[in-house]
C-alpha cells in the first residue's frame, strides 16, 4: 500500500502564530458581535442598583435570584459610574477579559500537547463554539461568566505547573483562581472537582485508585485550602436571603438528554445554526434535527476513535462527561421552573467550552510525556489511512486545516444568526431616543413614569420596567409622576417625548355655553361616566379663568389637593388614586371665572409628539 511521505513537523513558532491568529480572528468576530449589541432585561436592573445604591455593601452583598456576587456587581458598579448605560465600553471589557480566557486556553492546551500542529484543533473547538456567545453579548451572563472562563483554564494551567514542578506557588496560584473567581459566580465551585480530576488524570500510575490515592496524598494541602475557601464562602453564601424556589418536580432527564444529545454536542461543533427566539433579543438552541444527529454522531466517532488508539483516553471524556452532568445538576436546582427546555439555552453551559478543549487535548495526545502515560493500542495504522494515502496530523493541509476552517464557518453560521437579534434590540432606540428628547428641553420634565414596552423591558423585572428607573444611571432631569403637573409628558413606543393625554373615564360636554362647567363656590362636583377600578390614575383638566386661584381638588382616595388655575387657557393634570368615578373642586371663588372645557381620569398615553424648540 502507498504511503505518503512524512512531512518535517513544523516549527513551534508557526504553531504559535497560527494560534494567535486563530484567537485573534474570533475576537474580531466577537468584537462585530458585542459592538453592535445593546443591555437587554436584567442589565438594567443592575445598572438602576448600582446607580441607586452606589458602591455599598446594600449592592454588593445582596443576592440577584439567588446568585450571590459582590465580585460582580463590583464591576457593574464600576462600569455603570464610567460610561452610564455606554455599551460600547461594556462590550470593550467583556472582549477583554474574553482575550484572556483565549491566552490561557491556548497555554494550557500547548503545555499538554506540546507545539504539534494538531493542537490547534482543540483550540478551536474552545474558540469557536457558540456556547459562549451569551457571555459574549449578554452583560448580565458575562459579569458572571466570564471570570469563570478565565479561571477554569487559569487554574488548570497553575495545577499543571503545580504537578510538574511539585513548587507550592502554582497550587496557591490554582486555589486563588477559584476564591476570585467565586465572588463573581458560585457555579465558580464546580473548578475545585475539576483540578481535582485533571490532577487524577496527570498521576503516573496505572490504576485509578492508585491515581486517586497518590492524588489525595501528595497535594493534601491543597484539598484543604480549597475546601476552606469554599466553606467561608459557603458560610457567607447560605447567610444570605436567597429566593425560594417552588416545590415542583425536577426534569432531570429531560435536562440531560437536551444537554446530552441535542444543544452541547451542536455547540461543540459551531453549531446551533438555528435559534429559537426567546424575548426580544435572547435565543436558545434550535438545531435541526439532521444536523443533531450528524453532530452526536462526529462526537461519538471522536470518543471511539480516541478510545481505541489510547484505551485510558475514556478518562478525558469522562472529565468532560462528568463537567456537564454538574452542569445539568446546577440547572436542575436552580432554574428547575423553566423546564427541560432550558437545557437548549447556552448560557447554562459557558463552562463546557475550555473543558472540551482540554478533554480533546488529552484525548488526542494523553498526557505530557513527564506525567502519566496512556499507552497507545499496537496493531493499528495511526495516522489513519484513507485512500493508499497515511493522513499526517503534522501536515496542515491534510487535516488540521479543513476542520480548523470547517469549525469556523459552522460557528460563524450560528454567530451570525445569534447576533443580528442582539443587533437588533430595540431596548437600544428606546432608551437613545428618551435620552435625547429629554436633554432637548432644556429643563426639568414632568413625566409619566409607566412601564416601558415589553421589547424593552419585561414586566416581572417592576420596578426596572419603568423609564426613571430603567434610565437611572443617566441621571436624566424628570421629575417622574408629578402630584400635579402642568405639562405632563410621556414616552411613546420608541422612547420619543410626546404631550400626555389621558384615556378612561370622562365627563360629559358640560353645558354653559363657551364654557362648558362653570366652576365656583364651596363645592364644585363633576362625574364621569364610568368608574374606574382601584389604582393610580391621572385627572387631565382642560379650562380657562379670568384670574389666577388656588382651589382644592379630590378625587376617590386623593383628598385635599391643593391645585393652581392660572390666568388664561391651560391644561392640568393632577395624579389620583382609588376607585375614581368623580371628581370635586372647593373653595373656587366666582369672580377667579374658572371655566372646565374637558376633564378626563385614566392611563396617561402619548399624545401629540414634541416640536424641535420643546413644546
Amino acid at each position: 500500500m502507498p504511503v505518503a511521505e512524512a512531512v518535517p513537523p513544523v516549527s513551534a513558532r508557526f504553531v504559535d502564530i497560527a494560534a494567535i491568529t486563530l484567537i485573534l480572528t474570533e475576537l474580531l468576530i466577537r468584537a462585530w458581535a458585542a459592538w453592535g449589541g445593546y443591555f437587554s432585561l436584567d442589565d438594567f436592573t443592575f445598572a438602576r442598583l448600582a446607580a441607586e445604591k452606589g458602591l455599598s455593601g446594600d449592592l454588593l452583598f445582596t443576592p440577584y435570584n439567588s446568585h450571590f456576587m459582590p465580585g460582580a456587581y463590583l464591576m457593574v458598579w464600576a462600569e455603570t459610574t464610567i460610561a452610564p448605560l455606554d455599551y460600547r465600553v461594556v462590550a470593550g471589557v467583556d472582549l477583554a477579559l474574553l482575550a484572556i480566557s483565549f491566552g490561557l486556553i491556548w497555554l494550557l492546551v500547548r503545555r499538554l500537547a506540546g507545539p504539534r500542529l494538531a493542537a490547534l484543533i482543540p483550540l478551536a473547538v474552545a474558540l469557536f463554539s457558540p456556547i459562549t456567545l451569551p457571555a459574549t453579548l449578554w452583560w448580565a451572563v458575562s459579569i458572571n461568566q466570564l471570570a469563570m472562563l478565565i479561571a477554569i483554564p487559569g487554574a488548570l494551567l497553575a495545577q499543571l505547573a503545580y504537578v510538574r514542578t511539585g513548587k507550592r506557588r502554582y497550587g496557591v496560584i490554582a486555589v486563588l483562581a477559584a476564591a476570585l473567581a467565586l465572588p463573581f459566580y458560585e457555579k465558580a465551585a464546580l473548578i475545585v472537582p475539576l483540578v481535582f480530576a485533571f490532577t487524577v488524570l496527570l498521576q503516573p500510575h496505572a490504576d485509578l485508585p492508585d491515581r486517586l490515592k497518590a492524588t489525595l496524598r501528595r497535594f493534601k494541602a491543597q484539598w484543604i485550602s480549597f475546601v476552606l475557601v469554599g466553606a467561608v464562602y459557603a458560610g457567607i453564601y447560605v447567610t444570605r436571603p436567597l429566593d425560594k424556589r417552588a416545590d415542583s418536580a425536577v426534569d432531570l432527564g429531560g435536562l440531560f438528554g437536551n444537554a446530552a444529545t441535542n444543544s452541547v454536542p451542536t455547540g461543540l461543533l459551531g453549531g446551533p445554526w438555528s435559534w429559537k427566539a426567546i424575548g426580544a433579543v435572547d435565543a436558545s438552541a434550535h438545531p435541526p434535527v439532521a444536523l443533531r444527529i450528524v453532530a452526536c454522531a462526529i462526537i461519538l466517532a471522536v470518543i471511539a476513535l480516541t478510545v481505541y488508539r489510547r484505551p485510558l483516553a475514556y478518562q478525558a471524556w469522562l472529565l468532560l462527561g462528568g463537567m456537564l452532568l454538574f452542569d445539568v445538576l446546577v440547572l436542575a436546582v436552580g432554574r428547575l421552573q423553566l423546564g427541560s427546555g432550558a437545557a437548549m439555552e447556552f448560557r447554562y453551559f459557558t463552562d463546557l467550552a475550555p473543558v472540551a478543549g482540554v478533554a480533546l487535548t488529552l484525548a488526542m495526545f494523553g498526557p505530557p510525556e513527564w506525567a502519566a502515560t496512556w499507552s497507545q493500542r499496537t496493531g493499528i495504522e495511526w495516522p489513519p489511512v484513507l485512500g493508499g494515502t497515511r493522513l499526517n496530523l503534522a501536515n496542515p493541509n491534510a487535516v488540521v486545516l479543513p476542520l480548523v476552517v470547517a469549525l469556523f464557518v459552522s460557528s460563524l453560521v450560528s454567530t451570525v444568526k445569534y447576533s443580528n437579534r442582539w443587533h437588533e434590540n430595540p431596548a437600544k432606540d428606546y432608551v437613545t431616543n428618551a435620552q435625547k428628547s429629554i436633554v432637548a428641553m432644556g429643563r426639568q420634565v414632568d413625566l409619566y413614569n409607566g412601564a416601558v414596552p415589553e421589547k424593552v423591558a419585561w414586566g416581572v423585572l417592576n420596578p426596572t420596567n419603568f423609564p426613571s428607573r430603567l434610565m437611572a444611571p443617566l441621571d436624566l432631569p424628570i421629575n417622574p409622576d408629578p402630584a400635579v403637573s402642568k405639562d405632563l409628558y410621556v414616552l411613546d413606543g420608541s422612547g420619543n417625548l410626546t404631550h400626555a393625554r389621558v384615556d378612561g373615564a370622562k365627563a360629559p360636554t358640560g353645558t354653559v355655553r363657551n364654557c362648558g362647567y362653570r366652576v365656583s363656590g364651596k363645592r364644585f362636583p363633576v362625574f364621569l361616566d364610568k368608574v374606574l377600578f382601584n389604582w393610580w390614575w391621572y385627572a387631565e383638566l382642560h379650562y380657562t379663568a379670568q384670574q389666577t386661584t388656588t382651589v382644592v381638588f379630590n378625587s376617590a382616595n386623593t383628598r385635599g389637593r391643593q391645585i393652581t388655575f392660572e390666568k388664561g387657557e391651560h391644561v392640568l393634570w393632577v395624579k389620583v388614586t382609588g376607585p375614581a368615578a368623580w371628581i370635586t373642586f372647593d373653595d373656587v371663588s366666582r369672580s377667579a371665572g374658572v371655566c372646565l372645557s374637558y376633564a378626563a381620569v385614566g392611563v396617561a398615553l402619548p399624545g401629540d409628539p414634541v416640536s424641535p424648540g420643546g413644546n
